[in-house]
């Protein structure tokens, strides 16, 4: 692995108008690494991966620190060089699917409006690419996805689909904002080998939050973990997971029921 980081963090702070919400921040993360940051509902984990690509809100406002991708500061860049940058070089996948895709639009037709807004593409070599794509993760019936509209697939297909939208343009780094919440764990199985794939067929680098300690363990290469806002823990998996410092830690760790891969 790369020395240089993608993606670093230095002492980020997030408020909320005057309310903080990310304290002090600070990490990196390399080419095809897999970042899991764990904390419960509240400690700051959604909205330190939402301030990476600028999607806060009016109300949220990084206070400090800076954010480097590739070597430019991304809090330094206007909206519209943002736009450019995301889903193209940094892609979102967030907690419910159907709140991202268009319910209007069929998921061939969001395939190709992700697609060209990056690029010059017809929707023909759009749909083919898609197939292509939903294919190589061993969803069948392409063709059906492609024509379907989000409502009508299930949680964890729709999902399955909206990584795949996300991964359309080759983005080098994918956040990952609760992909598996809400799904049972066969599901939750298949969301996590999905993103796997995804890291091995485009070399991408992934960075995951999760409630879930059993998620991020089943997943990540380094772990870290959230908690009131700061970053309490960091390190190597095998470290944080047989080694914790911290007692938010120890506890997720002691309440993490055992996952095969871990």
């Amino acid at each position: 692995m790369k020395e240089k980081a993608m993606l670093e963090l230095r002492g980020v702070n997030v408020a909320y108008r005057e309310n903080a919400a990310v304290r002090n921040v600070s990490f990196k993360v390399h080419e095809k690494e897999i970042v899991g940051i764990v904390g419960e509902s509240g400690s700051g984990k959604s909205t330190l991966i939402r301030s990476i690509i600028k999607l806060l809100g009016n109300q949220g406002q990084v206070t400090a620190g800076e954010i480097s991708f590739h070597g430019r500061k991304l809090l330094d860049l206007s909206e519209g060089e943002m736009r450019r940058i995301r889903g193209k070089e940094i892609a979102l996948v967030i907690q419910h699917p159907e709140l991202a895709l268009d319910p209007l639009w069929t998921i061939g037709n969001l395939f190709f409006e992700s697609m060209r807004f990056h690029g010059n593409i017809s929707k023909k070599q759009a749909l083919s690419l898609a197939e292509e794509l939903l294919s190589s993760l061993s969803l069948k019936d392409t063709a059906r996805i492609l024509k379907s509209y989000p409502f009508e697939l299930s949680g964890g297909m729709c999902q399955r689909v909206a990584i795949a939208i996300a991964m359309a343009n080759g983005p080098r780094l994918l956040l990952a904002d609760e992909p598996t919440s809400a799904l049972d764990v066969t599901v939750q199985n298949q969301v996590i080998e999905t993103l796997l794939q995804m890291r091995e067929m485009f070399q991408t680098a992934i960075l995951m939050v999760s409630h879930n300690m059993g998620v991020i363990a089943r997943l990540a290469d380094t772990v870290g973990v959230m908690y009131r806002g700061e970053l309490v823990e960091w390190g190597k998996k095998d470290d944080v997971l047989h080694h914790p410092s911290h007692d938010y830690t120890k506890a997720l760790v002691r309440a993490t029921p055992k996952m095969e891969g871990t």
